[in-house]
């Protein structure tokens, strides 16, 4: 899993709405800027615990974002 990323669309943060729904029973999490929308899903293959690992995956790298954000909000409001 050390393949580099690469970004095939962008979300405004600023604008990001979130939805968590079904599709014939199971979770779905909705990501939404207003322009582009993304689902995630817990896929076709594999286990529930895999699916939990992968939301809990999403989860940490989002607050670490925000922690990333909030250094470097305070360093430009010093």
């Amino acid at each position: 899993m050390d393949d580099e990323l690469f970004p095939i669309v962008t979300l405004d943060l600023r604008a990001i709405r979130t939805v968590i729904t079904e599709d014939e029973g199971d979770p779905i999490l909705l990501v939404d800027d207003g322009d582009v929308q993304i689902e995630f899903g817990s896929g076709l293959c594999g286990t529930w615990e895999q699916a939990i690992l992968g939301a809990e995956r999403i989860a940490t790298a989002a607050e670490q974002f925000a922690d990333a954000l909030r250094r470097q909000h305070v360093t430009l409001a010093a």
